[in-house]
């Protein structure tokens, strides 16, 4: 009776195991080279827009294989073997297919294929609540008005820069009912939509799943007169969906990826990506932290590509920072990207938001915005609360579209340079708030100041009675302070003013409006590099 019984135990599982080798997966397909494609790099107009080529000229990057389609004749082999194929990925030079683990396998025998990666399973279902999860939302007041306020984005708009000509790809989980909605009914009316494309359904309609991206959107391009603004309303968008909500799985990465790739080939000039990957459903794919270094996860090396092209990549820090795993997730962990943790309304770090460095050693987050009860737009049209480092993240993104458009000539390496090295905490970075806030002021005198020739300023002169003396800081990062002293001719003091200096406050004013007509003479005493400096200047009061 018992060897019967054993007997059926190990019929049983055999037929288990024919079960499992029958059963359909997704897999990713590298393939050797890229020879008998049909493309040349010498002719990128034939497989690139002409915005994603001038982007690349603009910024002087070289146009590589990397940049070229995969070969044709690969796909409809594989595709005659009897497998599903679906999207391919020139920057990883493979496609991603449906079979059974033995034809999958099986594919190695051809002299073309390179790797075979498995990627998730027919019907991947059960998504783990990591980082796009919304937080909850804190009773205590919030000035609506707060979260643009620190990044300057009154002014921004108010110098014209809303964003116009830049196009920005969002990727995220889906963007439900925005086609409905009259908060985004400019994106159509004014035809700010360039491109939807859904990865999970492999159609061009985003607005189902989530509403996750909804509230992301919002963030950057809503307008509901007198109430709501988008700090990019100007910009073009561009939404994919990469995430299948309901689960968590490596074929969400390469879905970003080719989307990322389908941005940078549409000439997009800023991707958004509220989004974070550590932990998976099924666990042999899980991450460590010590993988957080930006050049080991798919997603990072995506980003890195990204990046590469000359695009912006803005990520999510992540809201693991009260969790075990407590530091970012990637692509937050991205050199060359600015990964955007999350305030308060006290400036003082969210307890969600997720901590660096990145496992190589980078301060991470790079910079911070509002992301605790942050003010944002719904699925049904209502301005509403929520919490977390996908807030935070599109407000800077909306952030570098204004200051892209205001500065076009400067490379993306050398605006994400400006970024960190203007912001509020740059003189003391930590791995809490980076960099600390952005700000559309701050930003704008750093890149202003790599024109001054002179380290002050001092105008207008001569100076009429009802003008104000302005006396500008060239650099703030090489001056934390400066001592203002005027004196008439004779040599008596009239007064004397110490300012403290910063990226965003750099340009002192003095009234001279109770002074008679005559000469004047100021005397400017700062510190630069740790050693006493004076800048003297006559002033011609009219």
């Amino acid at each position: 009776m018992a060897k019967s019984s054993f007997s059926i135990l190990l019929f049983l599982l055999f037929l288990f195991a024919q079960t499992i080798l029958a059963q359909d997966n997704y897999y990713f397909v590298s393939f050797e080279n890229k020879e008998g494609n049909g493309f040349n790099i010498n002719q990128p107009e034939t497989f690139l827009s002409a915005k994603a080529i001038n982007r690349r000229l603009n910024q002087g990057i070289n146009i590589y294989e990397q940049d070229l389609p995969i070969t044709p004749s690969y796909k409809t082999t594989i595709g005659n073997q009897g497998v599903e194929v679906f999207e391919s990925s020139k920057w990883f030079n493979g496609i991603i297919i449906k079979s059974t683990a033995i034809e999958a396998e099986q594919l190695k025998n051809l002299s073309f294929v390179s790797t075979i990666t498995y990627l998730a399973p027919q019907n991947y279902a059960g998504r783990r609540s990591s980082n796009q999860e919304e937080l909850a939302v804190s009773d205590a007041p919030t000035d609506t008005l707060f979260q643009n306020e620190i990044l300057n984005v009154k002014e921004m708009h108010s110098q014209g820069y809303l964003g116009q000509g830049i196009r920005i790809a969002v990727l995220d989980g889906g963007f439900r009912n925005v086609d409905n909605l009259s908060a985004f009914g400019h994106l159509y009316s004014q035809s700010k939509l360039d491109y939807t494309y859904d990865f999970v359904s492999k159609t061009s309609n985003v607005y189902q799943h989530s509403d996750h991206g909804t509230k992301v959107l919002s963030f950057m391009t809503a307008l509901i007169p007198d109430s709501y603004q988008g700090v990019a309303p100007e910009a073009s968008y561009m939404l994919f969906v990469t995430e299948n909500v309901p689960s968590e799985y490596r074929i969400e990465e390469y879905y970003w990826l080719i989307a990322a790739e389908r941005a940078d080939s549409a000439g997009v000039d800023i991707i958004n990506t509220s989004l974070g990957y550590n932990i998976f459903d099924d666990p042999q794919m899980n991450y460590t932290q010590e993988e957080m270094d930006g050049n080991t996860t798919v997603v990072a090396k995506a980003a890195h590509i990204a990046s590469e092209k000359g695009i912006i990549v803005v990520a999510s820090a992540g809201n693991e920072g009260n969790k075990a795993w407590s530091i970012i997730t990637s692509p937050a962990d991205v050199r060359d990207g600015l990964a955007v943790g999350s305030i308060q309304t006290d400036y003082g770090r969210s307890g969600f938001s997720s901590l660096g460095p990145s496992a190589n050693g980078q301060i991470k987050p790079d910079v911070v915005a509002m992301g605790s009860s942050a003010f944002l737009i719904n699925e049904s049209g209502a301005i509403i609360r929520g919490s977390g480092t996908s807030f935070s993240a599109p407000q800077v993104a909306g952030l570098m579209a204004g200051i892209w458009q205001a500065y076009p000539d400067f490379s993306a390496i050398e605006l994400l340079d400006a970024v960190r090295m203007s912001s509020s905490n740059a003189t003391t970075p930590d791995n809490e708030i980076g960099y600390g806030i952005p700000s559309f002021i701050a930003i704008n005198n750093y890149l202003e100041s790599i024109s001054d020739t002179e380290p002050i300023m001092v105008y207008p002169n001569p100076i009429m009675p009802s003008e104000l003396l302005k006396i500008k800081i060239a650099n703030p990062s090489k001056v934390n302070e400066a001592q203002f002293e005027l004196f008439e001719t004779s040599g008596k003091k009239l007064s004397s003013n110490l300012f403290t200096v910063s990226w965003s406050n750099n340009i002192a004013s003095i009234e001279l409006q109770h002074l008679s007509q005559g000469l004047y003479f100021l005397n400017v005493l700062y510190e630069s590099d740790n050693k006493p400096e004076s800048y003297k200047v006559r002033i011609i009061k009219l």
